[in-house]
């Protein structure tokens, strides 16, 4: 059965899914308390330290010096505003008409001309070199600053100037007398008038421009080189004895470091590459040797999540404070396995957990020896438990394996027998912690993945199950006709290696569909019933008796029984045809009407496994059998030979695994069987037959003894 492309996509999902996990949770970290410095800086080395690799590295404090330098030589910006001329002659127009109107001296217009010309060339010459505020002239002097960049935005040009050469305000005003008599202003009421206007009408322009400083600092920031150190492979770091400094133990650092993101390469790598192994071996075991199981995602995920819980619990026990590797409880998913698939799907995962957890036992022989012999073993221990009590023999199984192998290994390693002895309880807890988790993760399991194992068959055969009850009342000819067939089918199973519980239990729930119809089948019929198929059609007949599959399986859902169980109901009568009425309804045929057969065929599926292929067969024979009128062992051979080769021509058992081989000893257990449930008594000879012992017959003896 090939899958579909959605499964396809599933499966790497999964597969990729569980990679992560398995990696994620053995390369995982606890998180560790930190622990006193080997090498505390001023104590003399306890050791000589030699670097076994080659390292290079920032030397952040020497970078950092670097960084301040560059970041000190870099001036601060002053921006030139370059409106501040526009709105300075402005200014002093509006101071010079402002005044004319109380001085005499200004009365003129030429006088007022001289002053404006005047007051126009001294603030150009001071605007033109930049003024600062007074405050900001003596922070800069203040700070020790001895240049500025002076920012023209008009020339968006950046040049240098000495902080002692620049104007205050303050300064200007000072200045700006004696500048204005050598502009001609001779007069010292014109003067004066000049100094009076200026001083009101004159600003500073030239402002500390925080947005180009802080740029132009990173940039001289960022072209800062990292100033490197190295310490050379084999090269002496620390020499026992002499004190540790600052540098050592940052290049001690540094070589650590590099050794553990070396280590930690190499362990991923590795990790990586046994967690494929492991899960490519379980991938195509099961894709090779699992076909039918592998076309459903379901068994693949059930690996898959086994492999990982195991692994995840096995990082928690070594996480356990005080906790001893050998703990390890790797037979874990062995156990999952085989109780809710298979004792060889258990033996693969022996292995591919053996591979798995590898890593976590830091590859120590013995613990690896423990997980794969105790695996192995808890694959045999656990195969056919059907009772919950039976987990306590397969600890006490695995755990005097592990013991054994543990006495075994610390033997051959050179140990005493006392001291040998004395690790062996390991084992034995091993083997009880192992079972103890199983015992409690198999129901999860069971519930998540929708499977059934032996345990939970075991309590479904209770035949106080409210369906079977409910089939004694109502139909209780198939409740005798289903325990019939359920003996045949579990014994049948038995002898070819199939699941003979399951098969028992499937055929007690196979016909609860004809309860809601029960007088519509010939085991339930009673006189006064027979009569009702006389009054339908052939057609009506066969949808009538088909219609016990559909509500057979409505029933079954409506009482949450396993799907493993729910497959009996369909798969028992797979595509066969209701041969009773067929046959009917080509007797009423018209001339020329043509009677299709596959309308009076179940809708099926076939039997997809041998136990429902076994249920088939074991229905059919059963059935047939009550029409024999002389019961002996040719006659039995002959009929269930005969069914059993009508079932096989006809197609129903394509879809199963059974062999020939299997075909024959099925047909020997029903022989077997049939004769045993048809046995007869010997007829006893009547009152009259025998008078020498009348009284015998005529006592209330015989009908006790028998």
């Amino acid at each position: 059965m090939k899958s579909t492309n959605g499964n396809k996509l599933l499966y790497f999902f999964s597969f990729g899914l569980a990679f992560a996990l398995c990696v994620g949770v053995i390369l995982a970290q606890k998180a560790e308390s930190p622990v006193q410095k080997e090498f505390p800086v001023g104590d003399p080395a306890p050791r000589t330290i030699f670097s076994p690799v080659h390292v290079q590295f920032v030397s952040e404090e020497e970078t950092a010096r670097l960084r301040q330098e560059k970041e000190a030589s870099v001036l601060s910006v002053y921006r030139l505003d370059s409106k501040a001329k526009r709105s300075t002659l402005s200014r002093t127009e509006k101071a010079l008409k402002d005044l004319a109107r109380s001085r005499s001296e200004l009365s003129k217009p030429e006088s007022q001309e001289r002053i404006l010309h005047a007051l126009t060339i001294v603030s150009e010459r001071f605007l033109s070199e930049g003024v600062l505020e007074d405050e900001r002239k003596r922070e800069l002097l203040g700070s020790g600053k001895s240049q500025i960049h002076r920012f023209d935005s008009t020339k968006k040009s950046f040049e240098p100037r000495e902080v002692k050469s620049l104007v205050s305000l303050q300064e200007a005003k000072e200045k700006a007398g004696l500048l204005l008599e050598k502009e001609g202003l001779h007069e010292r009421g014109l003067r004066d008038a000049a100094l009076e206007i200026f001083t009101s009408a004159f600003q500073s322009n030239l402002f500390y421009d925080e947005g180009q400083t802080k740029d132009r600092r990173k940039q001289a920031l960022d072209s800062v080189t990292p100033i490197m150190e190295e310490v050379k492979r084999g090269e002496m770091v620390t020499q026992k004895g002499l004190l540790v400094t600052a540098k050592d133990e940052k290049r001690l650092i540094q070589v650590q470091k590099a050794m553990t993101q070396k280590q930690v390469q190499g362990r991923f790598v590795s990790v990586a590459l046994f967690v494929l192994l492991g899960l490519s071996l379980c991938f195509l075991y099961l894709k090779y040797f699992e076909p039918r199981e592998f076309s459903d995602p379901k068994y693949l995920l059930l690996v898959l999540s086994t492999l990982v819980a195991t692994l995840l619990i096995e990082k928690i026990t070594l996480w356990i404070p005080n906790s001893s590797p050998y703990l390890l409880p790797g037979a874990l998913a062995a156990i999952l396995l085989t109780v809710l698939w298979k004792p060889t799907v258990g033996i693969l995962g022996a292995l591919g957990i053996s591979i798995l957890s590898g890593p976590l036992a830091e590859f120590r022989a013995d613990i690896l020896l423990i997980i794969l012999l105790g695996s192995l073993t808890g694959s045999f221990a656990a195969h056919g438990i059907r009772k919950r009590i039976h987990f306590l023999k397969v600890g006490v199984t695995i755990g005097l394996v592990n013991a054994a192998v543990m006495m075994a290994f610390a033997l051959f390693q050179g140990w005493s027998l006392a001291e040998a002895w004395a690790v062996t309880p390991l084992g034995l807890a091993n083997g009880f912690l192992v079972t103890t988790l199983s015992f409690f993760l198999i129901p999860l399991f069971e519930h998540l993945f929708n499977l059934t194992t032996d345990i939970t068959l075991l309590e479904l055969s209770d035949l106080n199950h409210p369906l079977l009850k409910r089939m004694v009342v109502e139909a209780p000819g198939t409740y005798h006709h289903s325990l019939v067939v359920s003996t045949l089918a579990e014994a049948a199973c038995e002898t070819i290696d199939a699941n003979a519980l399951l098969a028992r239990v499937g055929c007690y729930f196979h016909d609860i569909g004809k309860i809601a119809r029960s007088e519509y089948f010939t085991e339930n019929q009673t006189p006064q019933t027979r009569a009702k198929h006389e009054k339908l059609t052939p057609t009506m007949s066969c949808l009538v008796i088909m219609g016990h599959v559909k509500d057979g399986i409505e029933l079954a859902r409506k009482h949450k029984l396993k799907d493993v169980i729910v497959r009996f109901i369909p798969e028992h009568q797979g595509r066969g045809v209701i041969y009773y009425f067929y046959k009917k309804a080509l007797d009423q045929a018209a001339p020329g009407e043509t009677v299709n057969a596959d309308d009076f065929r179940y809708p099926g599926p076939k039997p997809q496994s041998r136990e429902t292929a076994v249920a088939l067969l074991s229905d059919s024979a059963e059935a047939a059998s009550r029409s024999l009128k002389e019961i002996n062992p040719d006659a039995i051979r002959t009929l269930v030979r005969k069914i059993i080769n009508e079932k096989f021509i006809d197609g129903q058992l394509d879809e199963c695994d059974l062999t020939l081989k299997d075909l024959h000893k099925i047909q020997e257990s029903f022989v077997h069987n049939l004769m045993a449930i048809f046995h007869t008594r010997v007829s006893y000879p009547k009152p009259d037959e025998d008078p020498r012992r009348p009284d015998l017959f005529e006592s209330d003896q015989f009908s006790k003894f028998h």
